[in-house]
């Protein structure tokens, strides 16, 4: 089963538990809400009156903040479960089921297409890019959010006294000896535990793939924007707050059709 296949099975099976999550705000979810979330809706600036496509809505979180901005919404998500969820939420907005490589809308629809944390479920890039080009008006913008690529190129090395979770390498002193650490150019498959039972897996890539699906769909990237965490996550989580303002987990790509 390819993951686009397997992460529609997963969340239409865990998708009430996971929205749970994100409706009490737990700690594990203050990524979505005091990361991404606010970092997205900053970025996307001002879109009162604009026709606007969120892709891969889940549960129309962030569709509900687009329309308080005054923008003209539409969601697509895989999830039946979190459709299902997004039209309870958001009564006047149309919503469909399915897949951002198959978009059921007319050419040229829309000023904003926005995809927040899917991408890395997407297998072909170059197909997906190509139908949010497609669906989007001339000058049109593409924003989505994805795992920061220079983030995700640390490694991890330990020993009985430390764990180190980095990009760079380790030198031992007395010895010499040098622990190198980077996976820069490994693409992979990885894999996280969302909540009990639900394992999302999603594709991990290098800047410079997105960036070649890009110009390939027929966009120009305008900006890159690493997501700081806003003050209110430090009460959530104090060290991965700190943490965080050191490096970013998250960047938004911003992208024009030509």
């Amino acid at each position: 089963m390819d993951i686009e296949k397997y992460t529609k099975k997963i969340y239409d099976k865990f998708g009430q538990e996971y929205q749970k999550t994100r409706e009490e705000k737990r700690p594990e979810r203050a990524f979505n809400e005091f990361l991404e979330m606010p970092c997205m809706f900053k970025a996307v600036g001002n879109i009162k009156e604009k026709k606007l496509l969120d892709v891969g809505c889940g549960a129309g979180v962030h569709i509900k903040k687009y329309l308080k901005k005054g923008a003209l919404c539409s969601g697509i998500d895989l999830s039946e479960t979190m459709i299902s969820f997004a039209r309870e939420k958001n009564k006047n907005v149309h919503f469909n089921v399915g897949t951002i490589t198959k978009l059921p809308y007319k050419n040229n629809s829309f000023g904003i297409v926005t995809a927040s944390l899917m991408i890395d479920y997407v297998k072909n890039l170059n197909k997906a890019f190509s139908e949010v080009n497609r669906v989007l008006k001339k000058g049109g913008l593409f924003y989505y959010s994805d795992m920061n690529p220079a983030t995700e190129s640390r490694d991890i090395y330990e020993n009985k006294e430390i764990k180190i979770d980095a990009f760079g390498y380790v030198e031992y002193k007395k010895t010499g000896k040098i622990i190198s650490l980077g996976r820069s150019w490994l693409e992979r498959i990885d894999h996280f535990e969302m909540v009990p039972g639900m394992k999302v897996k999603f594709y991990k890539r290098m800047f410079r793939t997105h960036l070649n699906a890009l110009i390939k769909s027929g966009f120009e990237l305008v900006d890159f924007i690493d997501c700081r965490p806003v003050k209110e996550f430090k009460k959530y989580n104090s060290k991965e707050y700190e943490m965080l303002t050191k490096f970013p987990m998250f960047s938004i790509y911003v992208a024009r059709k030509k």
